[in-house]
């Protein structure tokens, strides 16, 4: 079967295991085919990492201490992140898996790992996954990929920080919705503690570089995309 391999070397991969061994060996094997690794030993260190390098995948055993797979998988979710996870388990019974499914995991992997299911996993999810090249074009000039995450004005291309590049994509993903102060910041900075100017001071730089009209202030309830520009 014919995989996917130049994408995952573009790909960030965040690998959660609490067995050392297991979580060396598996981390060398991803070193291969992903272009950087994030390694955790339990829940807890995985969404610090999270918050602080976001990855392009998940991948994590179900079992850990301090903060299992599921769990994990549920604190992602609740953040409204969507990106892609996989559960390792030693379990294939139907209550454990149901529980996984309904957690938000996108696929699993029975243990003892074998390479050749791992990729095809990997392969699955992310053809399910993977966005379709869209523009978004507005009316002042701004275009905006959202597989490349470029943007350009008048043709030229502005450079985007990663939470600008965050939070516009945050703001398309919700193009007909309202997004709250509080929905932005734990988009945006996951549990980081952050200070509402420090929000306001992003979105402000976001607003100067693709025009202020672009994203408009809802009185009490928080900023929208204006898609009439």
């Amino acid at each position: 079967m014919a995989y996917n391999l130049r994408l995952f070397k573009k790909m960030t991969i965040l690998f959660a295991e609490d067995e050392k061994i297991i979580r060396e060996q598996t981390a060398d094997m991803l070193k291969v085919f992903f272009a950087d690794v994030l390694v955790a030993s339990n829940g807890f260190e995985a969404l610090e990492i999270l918050a602080d390098t976001p990855p392009d995948m998940i991948l994590c055993d179900i079992k850990m201490p301090l903060m299992d797979g599921l769990v994990l998988t549920q604190k992602i979710r609740s953040l409204k992140n969507n990106l892609p996870i996989i559960l390792l388990t030693s379990f294939s019974d139907q209550q454990t898996l149901l529980k996984a499914a309904n957690a938000g995991i996108d696929g699993y992997i029975l243990k003892p790992i074998e390479l050749e299911t791992l990729l095809e996993t990997f392969d699955t999810v992310l053809k399910r996954k993977t966005p379709v090249v869209k523009f978004f074009t507005f009316d002042n000039g701004v275009v905006y990929n959202t597989l490349t995450n470029e943007l350009y004005k008048h043709g030229i291309l502005i450079d985007l920080g990663k939470k600008e590049r965050n939070m516009l994509q945050l703001f398309i993903d919700n193009c007909d919705k309202t997004i709250s102060k509080e929905e932005l910041i734990s988009s945006i900075w996951g549990l980081e503690e952050i200070t509402e100017s420090a929000l306001k001071n992003l979105l402000s730089r976001l607003r100067n570089k693709i025009g202020f009209e672009i994203i408009v202030s809802v009185k009490g309830s928080g900023w929208r995309l204006n898609t009439s520009v």
